[in-house]
């Protein structure tokens, strides 16, 4: 019985991915941006306090780039696939601008000053560019030093709490009953003690810090699992290996939990800090603009801050994601 070699038939080659349109809610979104620029443009102001052409231009613009966006995503999956992600928060966000264009400069259903239109904060931003500029560069040093100093001085207080028992011992009544003390709430004490308006505003940026980061680097200190020290031991580890190779990296998850919650806290404190006497920054700025009824000012400093905090949430994702890319498939993101 002879067998019968048969030769492998060819396998076709993978048919191409078929091209997929971003998806149906996009042209619902472009429709809102369109409306939104052609009521800004089309429709007279009720409020005449300024002018609506630049930024009804912004709003066409953008629907611009909404179409590019929506033609490069026709021959790129993955440009498709990120559209399709953002188009619910691109219609929501249009839908909003269409209401608050309405009910601010069309009809005056929201009155000035507490209710400024898209054209007054966008006039807030050209008037005061300069002095928004120079307050942002000033806040951000301010917060990115405070943040610094609080972020190694609660890492080194809850090292030491967590891998000591003696400094655990001392430190935690300290950490319990001092730490969740607001940072304004030390106001009073900051103008005391401290010889200079700028470092007591660095001091209550730290002290909002401080607090998660030593809280949560402690938890993760002493919640590495014990094997992890025995077979790092059996294998001759000395103790400062054990701590900045072992207990250290184990940590990194609590360590950067506490870092975002820190930078939140520290925005918290720094429109208190920039109170003390310092004549420059966001928080001043905000206070400053309040005190004369400027609401599309504030609001303008307001919108800064929040995309400071945007930016910076950004990078602390992007040094935790490299960080801690050995959890990525363990754990879900």
């Amino acid at each position: 019985m002879t067998a019968t070699l048969t030769a492998p038939t060819p396998t076709s080659a993978a048919p191409a991915p078929a091209r997929q349109l971003p998806g149906p809610g996009l042209a619902a979104a472009w429709a809102l941006w369109v409306l939104a620029a052609v009521l800004t443009l089309a429709v007279p102001d009720a409020l005449d306090a300024a002018d609506p052409l630049v930024t009804g231009l912004l709003f066409a613009a953008w629907t611009l780039v909404l179409t590019g966006w929506a033609i490069h995503a026709y021959t790129h999956p993955a440009t498709a696939a990120a559209l399709r992600r953002r188009t619910p928060w691109i219609a929501v966000l249009g839908a909003w601008v269409l209401v608050w264009e309405w009910t601010t400069a069309k009809t005056g259903l929201l009155v000035p000053p507490h209710f400024a239109s898209p054209q007054h904060l966008l006039s807030a931003f050209v008037s005061d560019a300069g002095i928004l500029a120079s307050s942002t560069w000033h806040s951000l040093v301010l917060l990115l030093v405070g943040f610094t100093v609080g972020s190694v001085a609660g890492f080194g207080t809850g090292l030491a709490m967590g891998w000591s028992k003696v400094a655990n011992y001392w430190g935690n009544p300290v950490l319990q009953f001092i730490g969740p003390v607001p940072a304004a709430t030390l106001l009073p004490v900051v103008l005391v003690v401290f010889p200079s308006t700028y470092s007591g505003s660095v001091f209550m940026v730290a002290f909002g810090v401080w607090f998660p980061v030593a809280v949560l680097t402690r938890a993760g200190i002493a919640g590495v699992t014990r094997g992890y020290f025995d077979v790092a031991q059996t294998l001759g580890a000395s103790p400062r290996f054990l701590v900045w190779r072992v207990a250290v990296p184990a940590a990194l998850p609590n360590i950067f939990t506490g870092l975002f919650m820190g930078l939140g806290a520290s925005l918290a404190a720094l429109a208190v800090a920039e109170l003390l006497g310092v004549r420059d920054g966001l928080g001043w700025y905000i206070q400053w603009t309040k005190g004369w009824a400027a609401y599309p000012r504030m609001y303008a400093a307001i919108i800064i801050m929040i995309v400071i905090c945007r930016l910076l949430m950004l990078v602390l994702f992007r040094v935790r994601n490299r960080a801690l890319s050995w959890q990525k498939d363990l754990v879900r993101w």
